[in-house]
């Protein structure tokens, strides 16, 4: 299994989440919405001349928990359907899951999404 977390602009979760409807047994998303600095945070405190959190846009941060066979198709598709080739569309990481249990009936594994 793996975790896909992409961060990207809010106004694109639309189009993100209509694409992600179109892959084949789809398994689901936490989506949130979340403000983060990067490389451009020194430039953006000298053009504002101060510091305010607030003053961020908000980006929503979507969380996917899949297969590893899924994993391609769901990156690919968040990439295509957040691009918008302006700076500030996002990332996206990958990362491994050990496990996964489904609290109600205890269920391990790959079965459980």
């Amino acid at each position: 299994m793996k975790r896909i977390i992409a961060v990207i602009k809010s106004n694109m979760l639309d189009d993100v989440i209509f694409a992600l409807h179109k892959v084949e047994d789809f398994p689901g998303a936490t989506m949130t919405e979340v403000r983060g600095m990067g490389r451009g945070f020194r430039r953006y405190v000298q053009e504002k001349r101060h510091y305010s959190p607030s003053g961020y846009p908000a980006q929503i941060r979507i969380e996917v928990v899949c297969l590893d066979a899924q994993t391609e198709e769901i990156v690919s598709t968040i990439e295509q359907s957040a691009r918008t080739g302006k700076s500030g569309d996002g990332k996206i990481f990958i990362s491994p899951v050990e496990e996964a249990v489904r609290i109600r009936t205890g269920q391990r594994g790959n079965a459980v999404i």
